[in-house]
């Protein structure tokens, strides 16, 4: 009985690794190695953290020579980590290396960013501030910083909304492809969210939680986060691995009630995904 409990819980975690990787691919053509390679980083950086591999992070230094948009993300990581790097020139080694990649790729990430012109943003901002009595206070809650500021609040909701991980963004779908994949089946909610409130006693939480601040924050300063979201799909599968693994150590009942009901419907949203893709 514990074979067949074992091969259940293999089919449904090979199940919530296949989904988003196989709906980008199908619907990007030829624009997803790039994207592919970016989260690849973060799984070898996974395994290179398990291993307790010293200075690890180092690795995250080629995400923004693989797309200049990800500049942000080596940085917060730095910030965050502050304390891992126990040696003064490791750390300085690091800066100068992000430093010259940063003014490497400046002009690019900036073409991507959330502060590139934006003819339409800037009409809608002039309509606000004319409605506005007292030009002063127009200065104050309207201003140059607003549109920024407006991209990254949104860019930080939509990358934390779990409808876009968990139901395809359904029944608001919104502009932008790869918002509206199958991520992940829609059941995984459920140990997603058991990892995520069992994560004070998850022995990795730091690794977790880090990445996934990072990715976000990184996220928010993209002016389209359409497709670079595939970053987070580490974490996002961790956590849910992990809420499995809580499942599985419940009686039985539990365990086999989840199963009856994951593995026949995500087979069936598989199957759509590979037929309707």
């Amino acid at each position: 009985m514990s074979r067949i409990k074992n091969l259940l819980f293999w089919v449904i975690t090979g199940l919530m690794v296949i989904f988003w990787p196989l709906s980008f691919i199908l619907s990007n053509n030829h624009s997803w190695p790039a994207f592919i390679l970016s989260s690849l980083i973060l799984v070898i950086d996974w395994f290179l953290y398990l291993k307790k591999v010293e200075y690890h992070y180092f690795l995250y230094l080629l995400l923004p020579l693989i797309h200049p948009a990800l500049i942000v993300f080596p940085v917060v990581i730095m910030l965050l980590n502050f304390r891992e790097f126990k040696k003064p020139l490791a750390m300085l080694v690091y800066i100068v290396l992000l430093v010259v990649i940063f003014l490497y790729s400046f002009k690019s990430f900036y073409s991507f960013s959330i502060f590139t012109p934006d003819p339409l943003a800037q009409d809608t901002l002039i309509k606000k501030i004319s409605i506005i009595p007292n030009r002063n206070l127009a200065k104050v809650f309207e201003n140059k910083t607003t549109i920024p500021l407006d991209k990254l609040k949104s860019n930080l909701f939509l990358s934390l909304d779990l409808n876009n991980y968990f139901f395809s963004m359904h029944p608001r779908e919104i502009m932008g492809d790869n918002q509206n994949l199958n991520k992940f089946p829609y059941l995984a909610i459920i140990p997603f969210l058991l990892g995520l409130f069992f994560i004070p006693e998850n022995k990795h939480k730091k690794w977790l939680l880090t990445t996934l601040f990072a990715v976000a924050l990184s996220l928010g300063f993209i002016n389209n986060p359409d497709k670079f979201d595939f970053l987070l799909f580490m974490p996002i599968f961790l956590l849910c691995f992990y809420g499995l693994k809580k499942i599985s150590t419940l009686p039985n009942l539990y365990f086999w009630l989840f199963s009856l009901l994951f593995i026949p419907t995500s087979i069936a949203e598989l199957l759509r995904i590979i037929v309707y893709k």
